[in-house]
């Protein structure tokens, strides 16, 4: 199944180690759900504490795209900035219960992978059991191999849930996003 979002154009599928790895242009994005940051920059945000808000929250986003939810990992990719967390929906507008944070996307491009154990299993992993997601999969494997780098330090790296099971307690899918750009010396040799 392809899966794609209102938000995003595939400009590119590739097939590296036999998975599917689609190149994606997003537009400008709006985020409703909870966000919460380290005190520091070197410490982890408190992830329970996020989702404990996010999950306490009474209130349902208006204008929210059914089926599909995220966790954002914010300022990974920085050592300026204290990373945080988000747990939330794609929407359509910033008009949203009190109860919520927004969060913005600047248009982007992303490097996108299932993750599952199918995709751990041909990039040499171990599956991925939650925690940090493992960004470096993309960021230091498949994109040096297709030409690209880790792009902006401000975008997000960004786990895409959609379909949950409630029986199983598991969703159908998640997608991992990372922020790349084009190499400039893959550039210089075209």
């Amino acid at each position: 199944m392809n899966i794609q979002h209102p938000q995003e154009t595939v400009i590119k599928t590739y097939h590296y180690n036999g998975i599917t790895v689609d190149l994606l242009e997003w537009s400008e994005t709006l985020w409703c759900g909870k966000v919460g940051y380290a005190a520091n920059h070197t410490d982890e945000p408190d992830v329970e504490k996020i989702m404990e808000d996010f999950m306490s929250v009474c209130a349902i986003p208006n204008n929210r795209e059914e089926n599909w939810d995220i966790c954002m990992s914010i300022n990974y990719l920085s050592c300026e900035r204290p990373s945080g967390v988000m747990f939330g929906f794609l929407v359509t507008t910033d008009v949203q219960p009190e109860c919520f944070d927004i969060y913005r996307i600047p248009s982007a491009k992303f490097l996108r992978i299932r993750m599952c154990g199918e995709t751990a299993t041909a990039l040499g992993c171990e599956p991925w059991t939650g925690g940090i997601p493992p960004y470096h999969w993309i960021g230091e494997q498949i994109a040096p191999a297709l030409g690209y780098t880790y792009g902006s330090d401000t975008l997000p790296i960004i786990e895409y849930y959609g379909f949950f099971k409630p029986e199983a307690g598991t969703h159908e899918y998640c997608y991992l996003y990372v922020p790349v750009k084009e190499k400039q010396d893959y550039l210089n040799c075209l």
